[in-house]
């Protein structure tokens, strides 16, 4: 993937620029999701700053997505969270991950879809047992399962479906060509 200046410019300051912008939606996503599909006692989760970290970790250089997954997970967990550092930290992780085994993977949007649904299980799946281990929480992990990492899969699912066709001409934009679903 050659890249012009123009392009690497724009790359540059359109990462941290849609990593702010997805950090603030954050929380204002579940509120539009219709509570008709889901019971008072269901949490949903939106991770669409997660999206975003994989994304840009699946199709571009590895250099500049790793500091910028540690502090807009930061940002996540001061927003969000009472423990500064466990979601940066995991974001971090996803990140490196993602960046080590996306040369093994063919780019397209099933591969990022499908890498999105198994990071995303597996950051919700450790910061339960994170709050388990402190105590922060005592639901069983039937409960955890059925209460919120349910409800926060089908809920990012849907929004990642929604935006691949906004995904797709932001990647073209950035100078990502190869953006395919199949």
């Amino acid at each position: 993937m050659k890249m012009t200046v123009n392009r690497w410019r724009r790359l540059n300051w359109m990462i941290p620029i849609i990593l702010i912008i997805t950090s603030l939606i954050d929380n204002a996503l579940p509120a539009i999701f219709p509570t008709a599909f889901i019971t008072p006692n269901q949490i949903i989760i939106s991770h669409l700053t997660l999206y975003f970290i994989i994304l840009f970790a699946f199709y571009f250089r590895d250099s500049y997505i790793l500091p910028y997954a540690f502090v807009f997970g930061l940002f996540y967990d001061s927003y969000n969270t009472n423990l500064l550092g466990l979601n940066a930290t995991l974001y971090l992780v996803i990140a490196y991950i993602i960046i080590k085994v996306k040369r093994y993977l063919p780019k397209n949007g099933l591969i990022h879809a499908m890498l999105f649904i198994v990071f995303l299980t597996l950051q919700d799946f450790l910061v339960y047992l994170f709050y388990l281990e402190l105590g922060i929480t005592s639901h069983s992990i039937i409960d955890f399962i059925i209460m919120r990492l349910a409800p926060t899969l089908v809920f990012n699912l849907v929004v990642m479906i929604l935006l691949f066709f906004p995904i797709k001409g932001i990647l073209r934009w950035l100078g990502y060509e190869e953006y395919i679903v199949f």
